[in-house]
């Protein structure tokens, strides 16, 4: 089961290929949440936590760079 990294960056596209900070921090989140999980950065949760009907879980610092 897939697991879903989502994050607010500055990301680069150069052909088929996408870059940036944006996305290194979504594939790690990516790569940190649980099968079927859904980890959101702190940026992306400042975006969304108000505008959502529903609420997220906090897991602390997941230990990426700011």
């Amino acid at each position: 089961m897939p697991a879903i990294g989502i994050n607010v960056g500055d990301i680069i596209f150069d052909g088929d290929d996408i870059f940036g900070d944006g996305v290194n921090v979504a594939a790690r989140l990516e790569a940190l949440a649980d099968p079927g999980g859904i980890m959101v950065s702190g940026v992306a949760h400042d975006q969304v936590r108000d505008k959502l009907s529903f609420g997220f879980e906090d897991l602390g610092r997941a230990g990426l760079p700011e």
